[in-house]
């Protein structure tokens, strides 16, 4: 049986609320999201799931209803570490099922850039998480570096996970009086929005010379690298034209400094393009568990692609065991 790491897997604990405009009609737990918040909270029920599903690690991360979105910094750098403890510990219980992504305080990057150093070297995390835009700001802003040289110091990837779209682009882009509002906040978070905003964030990333400041930083971007791989072509041509002050043409660090995950998106076409931009070596599987629960199709889709053997073995385990430092 193919030993099976998936990275995109996600756990909550109780947090306060975020004074946020957050409010949506939509709800990417599906239909049932007292069920699904029972398994982002529970470990033991993981632990079956993945018994059951032939699933060998999960790198676990929150992405949800997370201590990184609160607007009170000081509260928010306190759940953070309480958050990461908690992982930790989980982890620690589990060794060799379970890896973590720690939350950062983002809205204090030096403190972000602490705690990730805390997560890493005292709690034996293996990464960090980042969901969405910091209340309103991009991660290219100046701002943010101490975050990003930390990761490279350290050696570990971050992991940029969409978040929750403001009121005001969802209300703009996605609502419309042809369809219902319910409809709209669906397509403009888990449908469609929140990944374009994601890949918007990696696209800024590398314009503003990120990885010619870090040339050794890895970013890893989930749902087949939310629509960037199919553009890169064109990204290189059209900011060709203007010349921009970076070292290297668009895709050269997008391949080299990115890796790309499932996120439980098992469809041909995607991982055959993914595989075609990225090459076997960028890229990683993901569930996107519990919000999506593939159960066998989590190791059956691998199985029966129609790729080599290496190639499987590089995806399913290998790529991740190297990117996060597991062992």
């Amino acid at each position: 049986m193919r030993k099976i790491i998936t990275v995109e897997e996600h756990y909550e604990i109780p947090a306060p609320a975020t004074k946020g405009n957050f409010k949506t009609q939509a709800n990417a737990k599906g239909e049932n999201p007292s069920a699904v918040t029972q398994l982002l909270t529970d470990f033991d029920q993981k632990l079956k799931y993945m018994d059951k599903y032939g699933i060998t690690m999960q790198v676990i991360s929150n992405a949800g209803h997370s201590p990184q979105l609160l607007d009170d910094v000081k509260e928010s750098i306190a759940g953070c570490r309480k958050s990461n403890d908690f992982l930790a510990e989980q982890v620690k219980k589990h060794p060799d099922r379970f890896a973590g992504l720690a939350v950062l305080p983002v809205g204090d990057p030096d403190a972000a850039a602490e705690e990730l150093k805390r997560s890493i070297n005292e709690l034996g995390l293996s990464g960090a998480l980042i969901a969405g835009v910091p209340n309103g700001h991009f991660l290219d802003e100046p701002q943010y570096l101490p975050i990003f040289a930390e990761a490279e110091e350290l050696n570990v990837p971050l992991y940029l996970h969409p978040g929750m779209i403001s009121k005001a682009e969802r209300d703009l882009l996605y609502k419309s009086p042809s369809y219902s509002d319910k409809l709209g906040d669906m397509i403009g978070l888990a449908g469609w929005g929140w990944h374009i905003e994601s890949g918007t964030q990696m696209i800024r990333l590398i314009a503003s010379g990120l990885f010619d400041k870090y040339p050794n930083l890895h970013l890893v971007s989930g749902h087949w690298g939310e629509n960037v791989p199919n553009f890169l072509e064109r990204l290189d041509e059209f900011t060709g034209m203007v010349h921009p002050p970076l070292d290297r043409k668009f895709s050269d660090y997008y391949r080299d400094n990115v890796y790309v995950t499932a996120s439980g998106m098992f469809t041909e076409p995607q991982m055959t393009l993914a595989l075609s931009e990225m090459g076997p070596d960028h890229v990683l599987w993901a569930e996107d568990f519990p919000f999506l629960q593939r159960k066998e199709q989590v190791a059956d889709f691998l199985e029966n692609a129609k790729i080599d053997e290496e190639t499987k073995d590089k995806i399913s385990h290998q790529n991740s065991e190297k990117l996060f430092n597991l062992k």
